[in-house]
């Protein structure tokens, strides 16, 4: 008996040095709480959660924080008796906030400790939140843009770029995403949205893909997958460069280069009717002829009339471009023309088209 006293005793002395878990004495009735779809225009929608003091004595909420401001948070101050129930309160505010919601309010009671409550739910959004955060639409499908700028890239670089869309109906859908070329893959997060639903469309461009370097544009049509639903087209834009990374320092040394004898143009005062041709020369100051890929103006009022395409070393090459004044908005204008040429040093020059539309 004394050989089991001798551990028993040491056991019993540690065991009453351990806290009690004061957590054993709650008993939550509730700790998630799902608003469900609720609409925006409806305004702030309120819900609670409770619990039950288990314990034998009273306990204290000492505070309750939320994780953003949408939420505010009301709780009993007075102490919680032994058997008692105490109720939660909370406000969801929706405004400007479509789409599905995932919060979280910290419930912190006596000195010690912490409970997460979980709130949920999915905002139909009102016309004003959606033309802000999703003015772009396909009958009951809206996205968060009509453009998306790829940027600049070299050949055979590939990257991911993502849209945000949301179900704005009260209906579920389908949503249907056609790329019009192969060097574009589009999908979607969910097949199907329920109302107030957001998902993320994700583009993948792999420039490797492209036949012809440079500018490019690619249509994107998009769908809700209705019959009756005019589609609508994002246009997805990069540009991609020669790349030239393979060629050894003798090479580059030894290649084209591209310079514009005047990098601004300055065509003056110009009227609707006042249609006219700009002319400029390319230069290849370098030791190898120069291949010109592609002359791109940037805005629609430019137009290629004419351009070469191989410049021998230190000779000169004439491009022409004409100009609609009618499509150029009224005062100072600044309109860009790349040149893409295969310089491995300066693989785009731009010339700067300048006047004023009177």
């Amino acid at each position: 008996m004394k050989s089991i006293l001798k551990y028993l005793l040491p056991l019993f002395f540690i065991s009453t040095l351990l806290p009690i878990d004061a957590s054993a004495q709650i008993e939550w009735l509730q700790k998630e709480y799902d608003f469900g779809l609720m609409k925006e225009a409806a305004g702030p929608a309120k819900g609670k959660v409770q619990f039950i003091n288990r314990g034998k004595e009273e306990v204290i909420i000492s505070g309750a924080r939320p994780s953003c401001g949408c939420t505010s948070v009301e709780y009993p101050e007075e102490p919680i008796a032994p058997g008692d129930t105490a109720v939660i309160s909370f406000i969801y505010d929706p405004t400007g906030r479509p789409g599905k919601f995932d919060k979280s309010i910290r419930v912190f009671i006596g000195e010690h400790d912490t409970y997460r409550i979980g709130i949920k739910g999915n905002v139909l959004g009102t016309p004003e939140s959606l033309d802000q955060f999703y003015p772009f639409s396909a009958g009951a499908l809206r996205v968060s843009m009509k453009d998306m700028a790829g940027g600049e890239m070299r050949h055979g670089v590939a990257r991911n770029y993502f849209i945000n869309a949301y179900n704005q109906s009260t209906d579920s859908i389908n949503p249907s995403i056609a790329p019009k070329n192969k060097a574009l893959k589009a999908e979607i997060s969910q097949k199907r949205l329920g109302p107030g639903d957001v998902a993320s469309i994700s583009l993948y461009f792999n420039s490797a893909e492209v036949e012809n370097i440079g500018d490019i544009e690619i249509p994107i049509v998009l769908s809700d997958g209705k019959e009756d639903t005019d589609p609508l087209t994002v246009t997805f834009k990069a540009n991609v460069t020669p790349d030239f990374s393979r060629l050894t320092p003798e090479q580059v040394d030894n290649g084209p280069r591209c310079y514009l004898l005047s990098e601004r143009a300055d065509v003056g005062i110009v009227t609707d009717n006042d249609s006219r041709t700009l002319s400029f020369s390319i230069q290849n100051q370098g030791k190898t002829k120069m291949n010109i890929i592609k002359i791109a103006p940037q805005s629609k009022a430019l137009t290629v009339k004419k351009k070469p395409t191989v410049i021998k070393p230190g000779k000169d090459g004439e491009a022409v471009i004409s100009i609609n004044p009618a499509m150029i908005e009224k005062g100072a204008f600044n309109l860009s023309v790349r040149v893409l040429s295969d310089d491995p040093l300066h693989p785009i020059r731009v010339l700067h088209v300048v006047g004023i539309k009177e």
